[in-house]
This record gives structure tokens, C-alpha cells and sequence, in this order.
């Protein structure tokens, strides 16, 4: 019976990566999900450029599929404090149960928000260009070294996202050896440790870096929707702050602050160089960061007229493509895609809706534009829950600090928004983060002003948000946060990023500075973990109505982290469950 079930789960395309036993009988195999088209493994081809480049495209392709937005929101934002579900969602809903175990952290390891094959299916095109690619070379004189060059660059690249973005999720994780190219080829491979998986993907980050293209090569959308320069130092920098945080380690910290000035130094050149600028005080005076002015940054990043900004560094294209991003329409407004419902999945929890000026909420004032920008109903005491309007409505609100209701369908339209994966207020808040943590572990000696430096980026960060009317009452005073400048990096985050799937990942790091005993990524989950912090649950579990019911459901650090899909656990003998997750499944 839980074969029969597989077979059927496969046929409808919604499956895991693994190797797996289609009837009794037959021998192992990978799981088709992930393999190339059979052209791509055909040995007639691999003979022109454009061959290459259409599985270079592919490879992008599998993190546009629905399944991979929907898994990056769950993951990335409903698992905070960010987001509850729509209280009016029908029974038919499909995901309406498997989003139910998430809020309630009864989490089964059968879950649809367990899969992992989009990024597996993504890492398996990746390998089959750093294989094959380079054959090309020898067979068409117009793919030259170049070409293959910045085609490995960035395959080694996306690929490092996928992996590092698994290890953030699901903690162990394999780590495939090479493409997968037909069903014959046998997967088992056991999971890495985190501390392996980052150090890999670090390693092949500098080896693309070597190669990959700058971020103003084009000057189009492909400065954006490639892996290049700017990406690649910006998911450097996510590394590194990722593993500083849990090693509390000065020199990734350090590393960290590098690869964001890195960044930061490319997009303040490209933009100086631009013939079309636009600036905060007149193009005669020259900024440390070129952000879109205060009436022009919603329409610029996520509006329908704008997207792949300038500030913009990596997004998922769905504008310059023929596939609707269906994953984030379903999240956000349309639960299942069509035009008659006018609600998604997931809302903003209160926190994210309403203005608190104690400072215990997101929004600790009425001024900020990106609560109007970003929530329908904004500040409203009158709705019981909020809709997201980052990247679902069509353009600004208007900057009068005025909320906007949420509209009919015809004034939405949100299949065609990219995916961003990484900005430059991203960038400016990681090197924040780390500047703060290296103040910290220096013993706040005096005379450092790194602290003072991550307030500044908060500031520029921040005042974008205020009308120059406001922006006098309602900036932020370095004297009033000196104390609690991590407070203060991590509350600007939520604010500027929330609803892209960040705010888990700021919260776990967050934890993991906390925690009485210090984790490590040497460990998986099996071996050793550790206990969740008090700062933690205070912000985590802050979206429910009794928090302190939720605390023993996430008492640890193996809670933070999915379990893997139970068919991949059944069929690859090699995987471990994380040992805190059950099976639900009936044999």
C-alpha cells in the first residue's frame, strides 16, 4: 500500500529526491523528479553554446517552481513570527492541513512543506553544466572559454545557495557526488554535517569568484537574474554570518563584513557610472549607499512597473520568463491561483499589521512607509488579520502614511514578481549584524566604532522608510540603541525584509548567540544539541496567543529545523529522521 501511494504521488509530479522502488521488484533508482530532460543526456547533445545555456537556464528554472516559493515562505517567514494562516481558508484547501501542523509545531514527516527536490533538481542541473560543459568547448568555436568559465561560475554559485539554503532548513543533508542522468544511476548518499556542507560551499564561492561576471555586464535583466559578482559576495556574506553566529567566531564575522563591502563598493561604482541616476540629495552629491528615494522604493523593487532595481542583487525571474510564480500568488493572495479568491494561505500576524510605540512591536511608529507598503489594512484595530501586500500589490500605496484596504482582484496581480533572493538593504543589515557581534566579542574596548558604524546603516536603512517631514521626529538616535544594538539591527530587518523569507533565519541565528551552550556544526542532530534561548521564544513565539504553551514544542535546536520527507527515510537507508519528528503513515 505505501508503495502503490509513492507511485501515485510521483505521477502527480510531487515527490523527493531519493532513489525509489516503483513496483516490487525492480531495482533502485533516482527519483525522476530531479533528472535532466532526456535530451540534455542524449550524446547527440552537449555540441553547441546554446545547449549549454538552455541547461544553465534550467538549472535557475527549478527554484522558480511553485513548490520552491512555497517552501522558501513557509520556511523562511510563516515558521517566525511574521505570518498565520487565514482564518477563512476552506476545508478544500490543499495546504490547508500540512500550514496547520507547522503553527502548531506538530510538524509529520509526511508534511508537503517536507520536500526538498526543487533544490535538489536545481544542484543536479548545476553538476551536469560543471560535468559536461566543458566537452563543448572542443565541438563549437562560439562557446569559448570564457562562456565556460562564467557558466561554471555560476553553477558552483547557485549551486552553493542550494546547499547552503538545505543546511539552514534540515541541519544534515546529502551532498550528491555528481548529475544524476538516468534512472539507473543508484542515489544513497548519507547526510553531511552543517560544518562540511558550509565549508564546501565557501570553497566553491572563491573558485566562482575567480570567474563570474560582474553585476553591470548586461545592463538588463540578467545583471539580476544571474549568479555574478554581487551575488556571490552577498551569499558569502549570509555564510559567513551564519556560521559566526553559531561559532560566535570573530573571523567569520570579519569575513562576513568584507564580502558586504565588496558589494556595497560594486553597487556604489555601477550606479555613479549609470547615465540614468536617481538620487536622495541631487546627482551632484555623492552617497555611501544609493537606495530608491522614499516615493519611488516600493514601485522599484516590487511594484509592476519596477523589479531588478538597482539596489537589487539576485532575484528568481518570472517577468523575463514563461512561468507564473504561482508559489507566492498561493501564499500571499490566491490560495489556489484563482481569480475569485482574493485571499492567500498566509497573513501578517498582528505584530506585523498594527503599530506599537512601547517598542515591543515591529512598527514603533505611524510614519514608517513600509507598514503601509507592505500590509493591507495597516495599523487598523477593525480587521482581525492582515494581508500581505509586499510584491502582491501593483504599486505604492502612496506616501501618505495612509493604509490601503485590501483591493478587488483586478488591482492585484502577483504571478509575475520576482523572487528576490538578496538586496543591498540586505547587505547593509548583514554587515550591521556583524559589526555588532564583532563589537560585542571584542570586549567593547574603547574607541571601536563598529557599533556606532552598524547604527549609521540602521539610520540610512530607516530614514528611507520617512518622509523628509519625518524624518527629523522619527530618526533613529545612536544614544537611545547604543545598549541594545543587536535589538536594534534585528528589529530594522523584520521591518525592511519581512515577507522574503529571511525572518526565521535572523531568529535562528539570532538563538544561537543566545543559547547558554554554544552549538556546533560539527554535530548533527543525532549527536548533540542544544537548548533555545529565552531572547529566542520571546520574538519567536510572539505571534501566538499563549506563547509559553508553544515553548516545550521547540524547546531545542532540533526543533528549529524540518524533518526530512518520510519517503526519502524509508526508500534511502542512508538518512537519518531528525529524531524529534514522526511518521503519521499507515501501511
Amino acid at each position: 500500500m505505501k508503495k502503490l501511494s509513492r507511485i501515485k504521488r510521483m505521477a502527480n509530479g510531487i515527490t523527493v529526491i531519493g532513489y525509489c522502488l516503483l513496483v516490487i521488484g525492480m531495482s533502485s533508482c533516482v527519483d525522476t523528479v530531479i533528472l535532466p530532460d532526456n535530451k540534455t543526456v542524449d550524446e547527440d547533445y552537449w555540441q553547441k553554446k546554446s545547449e549549454v545555456d538552455a541547461v544553465v537556464a534550467a538549472a535557475y528554472a527549478q527554484l522558480r517552481d511553485a513548490t520552491a516559493i512555497r517552501n522558501m515562505i513557509v520556511w523562511g517567514d510563516f515558521r517566525s513570527d511574521e505570518l498565520v494562516m487565514t482564518s477563512t481558508l476552506p476545508a478544500s484547501a490543499a495546504y490547508k492541513i500540512p500550514l496547520a501542523q507547522i503553527f502548531s509545531l506538530n510538524i509529520e514527516t509526511e508534511n508537503a512543506f517536507t520536500a526538498w527536490y526543487p533544490f535538489y533538481s536545481a544542484i543536479n542541473y548545476c553538476n551536469l553544466v560543471l560535468e559536461k560543459a566543458k566537452d563543448v568547448i572542443a565541438v563549437d568555436p562560439d562557446y569559448t572559454r570564457g562562456d565556460y568559465d562564467a557558466n561554471r561560475a555560476q553553477m558552483l554559485a547557485l549551486r552553493a545557495y542550494c546547499y547552503f539554503y538545505l543546511t539552514k532548513v534540515f541541519h544534515d543533508i546529502p551532498v550528491t557526488p555528481h548529475a544524476y542522468l538516468n534512472s539507473s544511476d543508484e542515489l544513497n548518499v548519507p547526510q553531511s554535517c552543517p560544518d562540511s556542507v558550509l565549508t564546501m560551499c565557501i570553497d566553491d564561492l572563491k573558485e566562482a569568484a575567480k570567474y563570474a561576471i560582474s553585476g553591470s555586464t548586461y545592463g538588463d535583466w540578467r545583471d539580476k537574474g544571474l549568479m555574478n559578482q554581487d551575488g556571490i559576495n552577498a551569499l558569502l556574506a549570509d555564510i559567513y554570518l551564519w556560521r559566526g553566529s553559531v561559532n560566535r567566531d570573530a573571523s567569520d564575522y570579519e569575513a562576513c563584513v568584507a564580502c558586504c563591502d565588496k558589494v556595497i563598493k560594486a553597487k556604489k561604482e555601477a550606479y555613479e557610472q549609470s547615465g540614468t541616476r536617481r538620487r536622495w540629495r541631487g546627482d551632484d552629491e555623492k552617497q555611501d549607499y544609493y537606495l530608491s528615494d522614499y516615493a519611488d522604493f516600493y514601485d522599484d523593487l516590487f511594484g509592476q512597473a519596477g523589479q531588478n532595481a538597482d539596489e537589487s542583487i539576485f532575484e528568481l525571474q518570472f517577468r523575463n520568463s514563461n512561468v507564473n510564480n504561482n508559489g507566492m500568488d498561493q501564499m500571499y493572495y490566491r490560495y489556489n491561483n484563482a481569480t475569485g479568491n482574493g485571499y492567500g494561505y498566509l497573513k501578517a500576524s498582528s505584530k506585523y499589521g498594527t503599530v506599537d510605540a512601547t517598542g515591543n512591536g515591529v512598527w514603533n511608529n505611524s510614519v514608517d512607509q513600509r507598514l503601509y507598503e507592505y500590509v493591507y489594512d495597516a495599523a487598523s484595530s477593525s480587521v482581525e488579520q492582515f494581508a500581505v501586500r509586499k510584491m502582491v500589490g501593483l504599486s505604492s500605496a502612496g506616501t501618505n502614511n495612509s493604509a490601503e484596504s485590501n483591493p478587488s482582484g483586478s488591482r492585484i496581480n502577483s504571478t509575475t514578481r520576482n523572487w528576490i533572493l538578496y538586496r543591498l538593504t540586505d547587505v547593509m543589515l548583514m554587515k550591521a549584524e556583524a559589526l555588532v557581534q564583532l563589537y560585542n566579542l571584542g570586549g567593547k574596548a574603547e574607541g571601536d566604532t563598529r557599533n556606532e558604524e552598524a547604527f549609521a546603516i540602521c539610520q540610512v536603512v530607516n530614514d528611507r522608510a520617512l518622509s523628509d517631514a519625518n524624518k527629523s521626529s522619527y530618526t533613529l538616535k545612536y544614544s537611545v540603541y547604543k545598549d541594545k544594538m543587536e535589538e536594534l539591527v534585528l528589529a530594522e530587518r523584520a521591518r525592511e525584509l519581512c515577507f522574503e523569507g529571511k525572518r526565521w533565519f535572523d531568529l535562528m541565528r539570532y538563538n544561537y548567540r543566545h543559547t547558554k551552550t554554544q552549538a556546533d556544526l560539527k554535530l548533527k542532530l543525532t549527536e548533540g544539541y542544544v537548548v533555545n534561548s529565552d531572547e529566542f521564544f520571546e520574538l519567536a513565539l510572539r505571534k501566538y496567543t499563549v506563547p509559553t504553551a508553544m515553548k516545550v514544542k521547540m524547546r531545542d535546536e532540533r526543533y528549529l529545523y524540518m524533518p526530512i520527507n518520510q519517503d526519502e527515510v524509508e526508500i534511502n537507508a542512508s538518512l537519518v529522521q531528525n529524531p524529534v519528528y514522526k511518521s503519521a503513515a499507515k501501511y
